[in-house]
């Protein structure tokens, strides 16, 4: 199983896989992320992106999805996913160009198959996360929503079908996952079992409610 975790900044999403963790322990996360990557190389990130620097973040995650085997139970923190949606801002922004948003786009809509779940953590009303300033997350409120948009647009693209993020019947499902951090994991336990393997129609707890 190969689970991403999505969203912008500053959202719970380590914590969110910290606790994942706890309650399936036979999951495992990579030590490397791209985090260390960006200090390695000094990258420029968020607001100050480049095509270049993301040209570099999404090939290490590419490589990074590629490096695990389907056999394995891995949860990711962040995926192609989150590249595309900061070059789409930067896109907006008339950062980067259309050419080089077209060629991401395919790139991850081909890395997205390798995925079995992906949970996006949306930026709600209630249960506000603490933000924490490490110098690489960006607290701009203002970038923070608008990145956040953009992961909900891309979560209709989904509902759609419409093919244009995610492949056309061969698509990971992407699953909100919101509210406190206890909260998270308890709806996070609607879509899998104790095993950490997702409900089968014929386990689903929906089916106990019918």
């Amino acid at each position: 199983m190969k689970i991403a975790v999505v969203g912008t900044q500053c959202i719970g999403k380590s914590t969110f896989i910290k606790d994942f963790l706890n309650k399936w322990p036979m999951y495992t996360t990579p030590e490397k992320t791209y985090r260390d990557l960006i200090k390695e190389k000094n990258i420029p990130i968020n607001q100050l992106g480049t095509e270049e620097s993301q040209q570099m973040i999404l090939d290490f995650l590419v490589d990074q999805s590629m490096s695990c085997s389907k056999s394995e139970n891995v949860i990711f923190d962040r995926c192609v996913l989150d590249n595309l949606a900061y070059s789409s801002w930067l896109h907006l922004k008339e950062k980067v160009s259309e050419k080089f948003l077209d060629q991401t786009r395919i790139l991850v809509r081909e890395t997205l198959k390798m995925f079995d779940i992906i949970f996006f953590l949306p930026i709600t009303k209630h249960s506000p996360v603490e933000i924490v300033k490490d110098g690489l997350r960006d607290t701009d409120p203002i970038f923070r929503t608008e990145i956040d948009n953009i992961f909900k647009v891309f979560m209709q693209s989904y509902l759609m079908g419409d093919g244009r993020i995610f492949p056309k019947g061969d698509s990971p499902p992407i699953i909100e996952i919101y509210g406190s951090p206890e909260q998270r994991i308890a709806l996070t336990s609607m879509y899998l079992n104790e095993e950490g393997a997702p409900y089968g129609e014929e386990q689903s707890l929906i089916s106990d409610i019918y």
